[in-house]
């Protein structure tokens, strides 16, 4: 008798940890596939988000270019312009590296334009030029 009770709770604990493990698997597939919904909600919000700052990125890029001519800058004569071009890593990495992440993350122009400025005097030619 006793032998057969444990046969049938030893079923029900199997069938149960059967189910249970199908029931994991589920939520594994379903967790995977909301991540992929969010991180492509996430990707359409920037793209809306970019869409509308055409005339912010110019500003910025002016700003930049002035603040490369500055003496406070990078004491540039030709501000973003390096070897007759623009300096395209320059715009890359302090545009869409620095200031686009602050704003995105909800700061104003200013607080942005701060992070790009405090970010350039780390960079190798602004301590160069600002020794002594």
């Amino acid at each position: 008798m006793v032998t057969r009770i444990l046969a049938v709770v030893s079923a029900i604990l199997a069938a149960l940890v059967i189910h249970q493990y199908s029931q994991i698997g589920q939520l594994r597939a379903e967790g995977a596939l909301a991540e992929e919904r969010g991180a492509a909600r996430a990707r359409m919000s920037v793209v809306d988000s970019l869409s509308t700052q055409g005339e912010e990125i110019q500003r910025t890029m002016s700003w930049l270019n002035d603040f490369y001519k500055s003496p406070e800058g990078l004491k540039r004569a030709e501000g973003l312009w390096l070897h007759d071009r623009p300096d395209w890593e320059g715009l890359s990495v302090w545009v869409f590296s620095v200031y686009l992440p602050h704003r995105l993350k909800g700061e104003n122009e200013d607080q942005a334009r701060q992070a790009v400025v405090d970010a350039i005097k780390q960079s190798e030619e602004w301590q160069v030029k600002h020794r002594g």
